[in-house]
């Protein structure tokens, strides 16, 4: 049976500043996602994911993405997310890789759509720009 790739729906980004202020200086990264079944098939998902990154002087980098296909790449989805955010802000391919060399996607990091919301909120509050607003 043909397979639908789990791709990319949409994207918002939501960053303090276009670089990153360092990628050799300590930044902290993390995810969270959710999903719910499409169709009649069990194996069609829509999956949303927010990674986040904070650089040294905690500027903050979030990206919002939706994903709809099969579910059997969920898992690389967010890593290629999170990889593809550290590129977008400057920090290099060898850096993102080191960072990366042990980074497992966990199931433990779902949310249930409510929750996943509030938590989105959550981060995008502690960001510089809309505190100074």
């Amino acid at each position: 049976m043909y397979e639908l790739p789990l791709k990319e729906f949409s994207r918002t980004d939501f960053f303090d500043k276009a670089n990153i202020n360092s990628d050799m200086a300590e930044y902290s990264f993390d995810y969270f996602f959710s999903g719910k079944r499409i169709g009649s098939r069990k194996d069609l998902i829509d999956l949303f994911v927010v990674t986040w990154i904070m650089d040294d002087v905690e500027n903050i980098f979030i990206r919002y993405t939706i994903y709809s296909g099969d579910k059997t790449s969920w898992k690389d989805k967010i890593t290629e997310q999170l990889k593809k955010l550290m590129y977008d802000i400057n920090v290099s391919k060898e850096v993102a890789s080191g960072r990366l060399r042990y980074f497992e996607v966990e199931s433990e990091k779902y949310l249930p759509t409510e929750s996943f919301e509030k938590k989105f909120l959550e981060t995008k509050s502690k960001m510089r720009r809309f505190k100074e607003n």
